[in-house]
Protein backbone atom coordinates (compact mmCIF):
# COMPACT_ATOMS: atom_id res chain seq x y z
CA UNK A 1 0.00 0.00 0.00
CA UNK A 2 1.62 3.30 -1.36
CA UNK A 3 2.10 5.86 1.72
CA UNK A 4 -0.95 8.11 0.86
CA UNK A 5 -3.15 5.16 1.36
CA UNK A 6 -1.76 3.91 4.33
CA UNK A 7 -1.96 7.65 5.69
CA UNK A 8 -5.74 7.83 4.88
CA UNK A 9 -6.12 4.48 6.67
CA UNK A 10 -4.54 5.36 9.89
CA UNK A 11 -7.05 8.67 9.48
CA UNK A 12 -10.13 6.82 8.64
CA UNK A 13 -9.06 4.62 11.84
CA UNK A 14 -8.45 7.50 14.27
CA UNK A 15 -11.55 8.76 12.53
CA UNK A 16 -13.59 5.67 13.70
CA UNK A 17 -11.96 5.12 17.37
CA UNK A 18 -13.17 8.74 18.17
CA UNK A 19 -16.82 8.34 16.86
CA UNK A 20 -17.19 5.47 18.42
CA UNK A 21 -16.38 6.97 21.45
CA UNK A 22 -18.79 9.70 20.84
CA UNK A 23 -21.33 7.23 20.45
CA UNK A 24 -20.48 5.53 23.87
CA UNK A 25 -20.58 9.08 25.07
CA UNK A 26 -23.69 9.77 23.72
CA UNK A 27 -25.48 6.36 25.09
CA UNK A 28 -23.78 7.13 29.00
CA UNK A 29 -25.89 11.01 28.27
CA UNK A 30 -29.20 9.14 27.28
CA UNK A 31 -28.85 7.17 30.48
CA UNK A 32 -28.24 10.00 32.61
CA UNK A 33 -30.81 12.05 30.74
CA UNK A 34 -33.40 9.06 31.71
CA UNK A 35 -32.18 9.00 34.91
CA UNK A 36 -32.43 13.29 35.52
CA UNK A 37 -28.38 13.05 36.46
CA UNK A 38 -27.83 16.70 34.81
CA UNK A 39 -24.41 16.76 36.74
CA UNK A 40 -23.43 13.76 34.81
CA UNK A 41 -25.09 14.69 31.29
CA UNK A 42 -22.99 18.05 31.82
CA UNK A 43 -19.93 16.09 32.77
CA UNK A 44 -20.84 13.55 29.07
CA UNK A 45 -21.65 17.07 27.26
CA UNK A 46 -17.82 18.47 28.43
CA UNK A 47 -16.01 15.19 27.13
CA UNK A 48 -17.90 15.21 23.91
CA UNK A 49 -17.28 18.53 22.99
CA UNK A 50 -13.24 17.76 23.72
CA UNK A 51 -13.83 14.25 21.34
CA UNK A 52 -15.48 16.35 19.21
CA UNK A 53 -12.82 19.03 18.73
CA UNK A 54 -10.38 16.37 18.71
CA UNK A 55 -12.45 14.69 15.30
CA UNK A 56 -12.09 18.39 14.06
CA UNK A 57 -8.43 17.73 13.68
CA UNK A 58 -8.44 14.17 12.79
CA UNK A 59 -10.80 15.28 9.89
CA UNK A 60 -8.11 17.93 8.63
CA UNK A 61 -5.64 15.17 8.77
CA UNK A 62 -8.37 12.67 6.79
CA UNK A 63 -8.67 15.09 4.38
CA UNK A 64 -5.09 16.17 3.15
CA UNK A 65 -4.16 12.17 3.15
CA UNK A 66 -7.29 12.14 0.95
CA UNK A 67 -5.81 15.12 -1.46
CA UNK A 68 -2.84 13.63 -1.20
CA UNK A 69 -4.11 10.33 -2.88
CA UNK A 70 -5.97 11.74 -4.93
CA UNK A 71 -3.52 13.67 -6.51
CA UNK A 72 -1.08 10.45 -7.03
CA UNK A 73 -4.16 9.11 -8.97
CA UNK A 74 -4.48 12.42 -10.91
CA UNK A 75 -8.09 13.19 -9.22
CA UNK A 76 -9.85 16.19 -9.03
CA UNK A 77 -12.53 15.00 -6.33
CA UNK A 78 -11.26 13.29 -2.68
CA UNK A 79 -14.77 11.61 -2.22
CA UNK A 80 -14.64 7.99 -1.61
CA UNK A 81 -16.86 7.07 -4.43
CA UNK A 82 -14.46 8.54 -6.52
CA UNK A 83 -11.28 7.61 -4.70
CA UNK A 84 -12.43 3.90 -4.98
CA UNK A 85 -12.83 3.62 -8.47
CA UNK A 86 -8.64 4.67 -9.02
CA UNK A 87 -7.16 2.51 -6.46
CA UNK A 88 -5.97 -0.92 -7.44
CA UNK A 89 -7.63 -3.74 -5.62
CA UNK A 90 -5.20 -3.94 -2.40
CA UNK A 91 -5.80 -0.04 -1.62
CA UNK A 92 -9.42 -0.70 -2.42
CA UNK A 93 -9.63 -4.04 0.13
CA UNK A 94 -7.43 -2.51 3.01
CA UNK A 95 -9.90 1.20 2.76
CA UNK A 96 -13.23 0.00 2.07
CA UNK A 97 -13.71 -1.55 5.31
CA UNK A 98 -12.58 1.36 7.41
CA UNK A 99 -14.50 4.11 5.20
CA UNK A 100 -17.72 1.81 5.81
CA UNK A 101 -17.61 0.91 9.37
CA UNK A 102 -16.78 5.06 9.76
CA UNK A 103 -20.17 6.04 7.61
CA UNK A 104 -21.84 3.49 9.90
CA UNK A 105 -20.80 5.13 13.63
CA UNK A 106 -21.63 8.44 12.07
CA UNK A 107 -24.73 6.91 11.20
CA UNK A 108 -24.73 5.48 14.94
CA UNK A 109 -24.09 8.76 16.18
CA UNK A 110 -26.51 10.84 14.30
CA UNK A 111 -29.17 8.38 15.59
CA UNK A 112 -28.06 8.72 19.25
CA UNK A 113 -27.99 12.52 19.07
CA UNK A 114 -31.25 12.48 17.74
CA UNK A 115 -32.41 10.99 20.83
CA UNK A 116 -30.73 12.74 23.29
CA UNK A 117 -31.83 16.03 21.61
CA UNK A 118 -35.41 14.68 21.79
CA UNK A 119 -35.11 13.73 25.45
CA UNK A 120 -33.92 16.84 26.48
CA UNK A 121 -36.83 19.09 24.37
CA UNK A 122 -39.32 16.59 26.37
CA UNK A 123 -37.54 17.84 29.59
CA UNK A 124 -37.22 21.52 28.59
CA UNK A 125 -40.84 21.12 27.68
CA UNK A 126 -41.95 19.36 30.71
CA UNK A 127 -40.34 22.36 33.08
CA UNK A 128 -41.92 24.81 30.80
CA UNK A 129 -45.61 23.46 31.34
CA UNK A 130 -44.63 23.17 35.07
CA UNK A 131 -43.50 26.94 35.41
CA UNK A 132 -46.18 27.98 33.16
CA UNK A 133 -48.58 26.28 35.04
CA UNK A 134 -47.30 27.95 38.60
CA UNK A 135 -47.91 31.12 36.76
CA UNK A 136 -50.96 30.78 36.02
CA UNK A 137 -50.41 30.63 32.21
CA UNK A 138 -50.75 27.01 30.89
CA UNK A 139 -54.40 27.32 31.10
CA UNK A 140 -55.44 26.40 27.59
CA UNK A 141 -58.18 28.77 25.47
CA UNK A 142 -61.11 29.85 27.07
CA UNK A 143 -64.25 27.79 26.99
CA UNK A 144 -67.23 29.35 26.40
CA UNK A 145 -69.75 29.54 28.72
CA UNK A 146 -73.39 30.24 28.83
CA UNK A 147 -76.40 31.44 30.96
CA UNK A 148 -79.76 29.86 31.98
CA UNK A 149 -81.22 31.32 29.17
CA UNK A 150 -78.73 29.87 26.50
CA UNK A 151 -76.75 33.35 25.77
CA UNK A 152 -72.87 33.54 26.22
CA UNK A 153 -71.55 34.40 29.53
CA UNK A 154 -69.63 37.60 29.52
CA UNK A 155 -67.72 36.37 32.62
CA UNK A 156 -64.36 34.47 31.70
CA UNK A 157 -64.28 31.31 33.28
CA UNK A 158 -62.59 31.39 36.48
CA UNK A 159 -58.98 29.95 36.65
CA UNK A 160 -57.86 27.14 38.98
CA UNK A 161 -57.61 28.01 42.73
CA UNK A 162 -56.03 26.20 45.53
CA UNK A 163 -57.55 26.33 48.59
CA UNK A 164 -56.09 26.90 51.90
CA UNK A 165 -58.16 24.16 53.93
CA UNK A 166 -56.41 24.85 57.19
CA UNK A 167 -58.48 28.16 57.52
Amino acid sequence: MRPAAAALAAALDEAAALHERLVELAGGQRRALAAGQAEAVEALAREMETAALRLGAVEDGRRRAAEDLADQLGLAATRWSTLREALPSEERRGLEPRVERLEALVRELELANAINGRLIRRELDLVDFSIRGLLGAAQGPPVARYTPAGQMDSAPAAGPVLLDTTA
